[in-house]
């Protein structure tokens, strides 16, 4: 079966300048447990990549944790991801959570 790799983008930072790590320190690890619990595996880049972006003309300077993981690519899991993205802007408190998704080939 053909597998798709899904890359989230999870915030360091709530929007307004909180460490995420402070002010809820069961935000990452619970998101990471609800992956893991679902596809059995995922991996975690600790190594906070640097972002920036622009909405209703206020600027946003992000640190980002980036959460990838390998799966069948099924109408399922891509549903599921959709409700991840929609719990984790929850989670978050955030205007934006960005996933992104491709083909990939296993080798």
């Amino acid at each position: 079966m053909a597998k798709r790799r899904f890359e989230i983008l999870l915030p360091a930072e709530f929007n307004d300048g909180r460490l995420v790590a402070d002010a809820c320190p069961r935000c990452v690890p619970d998101s990471l447990a609800e992956v893991v619990d679902t596809f059995g595996a995922f991996t975690f880049r600790p190594d906070a990549a640097l972002g920036s972006w622009a909405a209703d003309g206020q600027r946003y300077d992000d640190r980002l944790y980036a959460v990838i993981v390998d799966v069948d690519d099924t109408a399922d899991h891509r549903a599921w991801i959709c409700h991840l993205k929609a719990h984790l802007l929850q989670r978050f408190d955030q205007l934006e959570i960005y996933v992104t998704s491709y083909p990939v080939e296993v080798h």
